[in-house]
């Protein structure tokens, strides 16, 4: 049963490793959470939830005016009401202040290229020019092959953190589908590296997917908006939950159709995020009107999210800690760590019912990497007697802590006896890192039958601890 969270259960401070200072036991009392709307533009330094803004735009430099171009520069500064935008086509004016913007120009015969601009005066930009990932030590240039065809940027919003912003061009170089597959290429070491966990994407790709079945290119063009969801994001159109209408007579002709009109009413121009940040996207919307007025023949698309201030400060107890990682998981992991945390309360019944003085119910709640994290781990009245078992973060990642192991696994023999033990379990494959913290991604526990056997792992590992300790005394 899903969500049995005990509700009479004493809690007490718990033993915590000095490793993770942000970690916090449940009597260290919990947040309300009435009244948590925050916005950019009215701080409260009590709300646990801000809202901001991200947009992008082609502004369709090369064809407009000298007063329309300004028009339209007016109007992202007045009229938008985003905080951030990804744009494209675009020039930035000298009198906008450069710690607002980072711009690349294109070049050749085309003097215009891609930015990423703050409208928001409290908002800081940076860009970010190279990145190292996690498979190696070698720097990765994120001006691609076409440089101003893409711009990375971090933005810091007060109170919710860093944002990683990529303005996206479908340079039309014959193809723009040869153009948006070497852009996605470009862009895969970000995703590895550690501006990877929360990106916007936005652009004009120059392609579409509202078009006819029997349209030529139409597989090419889905295969492009695969890999771009590839990179670990999602398209906000359909994640949203507020969204504007779609295309009307889509000529995709699907059941439900998430296209949006954005110019000559089909659509070219996309805006996604990673996962964290797409399940709290409450609305998207569409500006028609700069078309209107003739600042672009492109609407910009808007998305509004609502996320946590930073440090998770809502993330006090296993229930709330379940409640933020349906937003960073998803529905299906925060079911399953219900699961596990119903399984511990479980047990630590079995263990008070056995005369063991002993806890296995804290699960203390904490913050690590800007990730929201809870730890599984065996406490008793001394805390000679601390048993480390596994954690688990808000994205979906268990970590083994082979690494604070205390006896009788603190030799390597009985570490990699577990090890092994865990390896047996279908689809489960653990780093060999007896030392260390090695990870398994919590969706490979989704079946009940491997979650079943993973518990039942480290229920005789709590078993065998306590054996341990009692011959020990």
């Amino acid at each position: 049963m899903r969500g049995t969270f005990a509700n009479n259960l004493i809690f007490q401070p718990t033993t915590t490793c000095q490793e993770y200072p942000n970690v916090r036991s449940l009597g260290e009392g919990c947040c309300s959470r009435e009244n948590t709307t925050d916005t950019m533009s009215t701080k409260d330094s009590n709300a646990q939830l801000s809202q901001f803004s991200i947009g992008t735009w082609n502004m369709d430099h090369w064809k407009r005016t000298r007063q329309q171009r300004e028009k339209a520069w007016e109007y992202l500064q007045t009229q938008s009401g985003t905080d951030v935008m990804l744009l494209q086509e675009s020039v930035a004016p000298p009198y906008l202040d450069q710690s607002q913007f980072v711009y690349r120009e294109i070049g050749g015969n085309r003097p215009w290229g891609s930015s990423v601009a703050a409208f928001s005066e409290d908002v800081s930009i940076q860009e970010i020019g190279t990145v190292r990932t996690r498979y190696s030590t070698e720097r990765f240039s994120m001006q691609g092959t076409f440089p101003g065809t893409i711009i990375v940027a971090r933005t810091d919003l007060p109170g919710i953190g860093p944002i990683t912003c990529v303005s996206v061009y479908g340079l039309i170089n014959v193809y723009a589908q040869t153009t948006m597959l070497r852009i996605i290429a470009d862009l895969i070491p970000l995703f590895d590296s550690r501006f990877g966990s929360r990106v916007v994407l936005g652009g004009d790709f120059n392609l579409t997917t509202a078009c006819s079945g029997d349209t030529p290119e139409l597989p090419r063009y889905r295969a492009i908006l695969d890999a771009v969801e590839s990179l670990g994001l999602i398209n906000l159109a359909e994640s949203s939950r507020n969204r504007p209408e779609s295309t009307s007579n889509c000529p995709c002709c699907k059941d439900e159709c998430f296209h949006i009109p954005t110019y000559n009413n089909t659509q070219i121009d996309w805006l996604y995020a990673t996962p964290e940040l797409a399940r709290r996207c409450l609305n998207l919307r569409v500006d028609h009107g700069v078309v209107t007025g003739e600042l672009s023949d492109h609407a910009p698309i808007i998305a509004e999210f609502q996320i946590p201030s930073s440090g998770y400060k809502q993330v006090v107890d296993p229930k709330s800690f379940v409640e933020e990682m349906r937003f960073i998981a998803g529905l299906e992991d925060a079911q399953t760590a219900e699961d596990l945390i119903d399984w511990a309360f479980r047990k630590h019944g079995e263990l008070r019912a056995s005369g063991h003085r002993v806890s296995y119910d804290r699960l203390p709640v904490g913050v690590r990497s800007d990730k929201p994290m809870i730890w599984f781990q065996l406490d008793f009245p001394y805390s000679s007697g601390l048993q480390w078992t596994f954690s688990l973060a808000g994205d979906g990642q268990i970590e083994i802590n082979f690494q604070r192991m205390t006896a009788p696994y603190d030799s390597e023999e009985a570490r990699e006896r577990l090890w092994s033990t865990l390896n047996q379990i279908e689809c489960v494959s653990i780093e060999k890192r007896l030392n260390g913290r090695p990870k398994l991604p919590l969706r490979t526990l989704r079946a009940s039958s491997r979650l079943e056997q993973f518990m039942k792992i480290f229920s005789d590992m709590i078993d065998t601890t306590l054996r341990h300790n009692n011959m020990n005394r």
